[in-house]
């Protein structure tokens, strides 16, 4: 029996050894492909990696800088989410369990002529976790002005620290002046987002299901070397 349950415990060890990159490896939401490409209302949803999105307040584009126009942003040649005047996108899991974000790319697309002369905008992620919490983080965006619209990449572990336990994220743009989302953007508080780095939690089932499923097979083993003697 002894000897069993050793056997046992070392199963159970390898294989979560064997799961544990499995299940801290990040997902890249890169909207890519021709069936996510093309024209999103308000509340029109899209799945990629696990994961569901949606087109909320605005209506949104998934294609590239070109199909912007001279409002394009540089520095990405592939598909990425622009997001229309004030709306913002929701993210969450298709099957409802918590994850993490680590980070994503995005640039400002502004209204052209801008309404607001020389805004300030900021983007923003605003989290919704597991437990209730809410909380948000902005990040200023690359370039020097309204002219200037080049991706930047938002990935320091410092900034998504607190990005845990989720269940959902809003991303969206905003004025920043004497405070964060403060003013009217008068429909400027557009972007583009791209390679959205994101990380599901395994539920604590799905474990338990594994090691139950290893003991049924290790025992069952061990009654056929029984028999056969």
């Amino acid at each position: 029996m002894k000897k069993f349950i050793r056997q046992l415990a070392g199963c159970a060890a390898l294989v979560g050894a064997a799961m544990l990159p499995m299940a801290h490896a990040a997902t890249v939401i890169d909207f890519e492909g021709d069936a996510l490409a093309g024209l999103y209302n308000d509340g029109d949803s899209f799945s990629q990696g696990g994961f569901t999105m949606t087109a909320s307040y605005d209506f949104g584009i998934i294609g590239t800088a070109g199909d912007l126009g001279n409002a394009g942003p540089s520095g990405n040649s592939t598909q990425f989410f622009f997001n229309s005047n004030d709306g913002y996108l929701s993210l969450k899991t298709s099957n409802g369990v918590a994850f993490s974000l680590e980070g994503f790319s995005a640039a400002f697309v502004p209204l052209i002529p801008s309404p607001v002369p020389n805004p300030t905008i900021v983007m923003v992620a605003y989290a919704f976790t597991a437990d209730g919490q809410q909380f948000g983080t902005a990040w200023n965006f690359a370039g020097s002005s309204t002219d200037s619209k080049p991706f930047g990449l938002y990935g320091n572990p410092l900034d998504f620290g607190r990005f845990t336990n989720l269940k959902e994220v809003q991303f969206f743009a905003c004025v920043f002046d004497n405070s964060i989302c403060g003013t009217p953007t008068q429909n400027n508080g557009q972007f583009a987002i791209d390679d959205i780095r994101v990380t599901a939690v395994p539920e604590p089932g799905t474990w338990a299901l594994m090691a139950l499923g290893i003991a049924g097979l290790m025992l069952r083993s061990r009654r056929s070397r029984r028999s056969i003697r």
